[in-house]
């Protein structure tokens, strides 16, 4: 790293804020002991980070598993960026009842993939990090 480039954690506010501010992240899972990580476009309701998708790998992998999702953005020019990452559970939201899952269902959310994308898929009990690198 060059002597003038600094490296800074991130408040949980901040990471809030910054992922607030995007709309595509990706999202990794493990299937048969394999890590996976897939793109896909989320929205923020408060600390809960929630996408939609269709069935198969990603919805089975993400699904009462661990998971983390990561968000970054890089200035390549000045070689300056920022990446933060939520660690948690994913849980189906689909078709809950409670408050928090229709709170969260009801943005709007429209994915650049095709496909349905019926299924809502919600990272629980969230742990937030990030870091930046500053010139």
């Amino acid at each position: 790293m060059p002597e003038d480039a600094t490296v800074e954690e991130i408040p949980e506010d901040q990471c809030l804020d910054l992922l607030a501010g995007e709309s595509l992240g990706r999202i990794a899972t493990v299937t048969g002991g394999q890590p996976l990580i897939f793109p896909v476009n989320y929205v923020l309701e408060g600390r809960t980070v929630a996408f939609r998708t269709d069935p198969g790998t990603k919805l089975d992998s993400a699904t009462l598993g661990k998971v983390a999702f990561e968000v970054d953005s890089v200035d390549a020019e000045h070689r300056e960026g920022w990446s933060v990452m939520v660690q948690g559970v994913g849980r189906e939201i689909t078709d809950a009842w409670d408050t928090w899952s229709q709170s969260v269902t009801s943005h709007h959310l429209e994915p650049w993939a095709a496909g349905e994308k019926e299924h809502w898929v919600a990272i629980a009990s969230p742990v937030f990090s990030g870091r930046r690198i500053r010139r």
